[in-house]
């Protein structure tokens, strides 16, 4: 299952005066980064707030954001999985 192959982690979440809130983290399958697309959403209404490419080690952030609750989706480049999602993210 792609859920066991892939995997999302999101790190602290940082508040710097440029970027406000983020949530940052790294997208592996079989422990090997990979770039993929994610997708933002805000938990309460289910819309989409941003989609990022993450880069070549699988790294993505998303900044400049408010005190609420998240939830991310990452889908495989090649489409073999089915995607990956982190529910109730919250910044801190």
């Amino acid at each position: 299952m792609f859920s066991t192959i892939m995997t999302g982690h999101i790190d602290d979440v940082v508040q710097t005066s440029a970027k406000g809130l983020s949530i940052k983290g790294q997208i592996t399958e079989k422990d090997a980064p990979i770039p993929c697309r994610v997708r933002l959403y805000e938990k309460l209404s289910g819309r989409l707030l941003m989609e990022k490419v993450t880069d070549d080690l699988g790294n993505y952030e998303f900044d400049h954001l408010t005190n609420t609750r998240y939830f991310l989706i990452a889908h495989h480049p090649e489409l073999k999985f089915n995607a990956v999602i982190q529910d109730n993210v919250v910044p801190k």
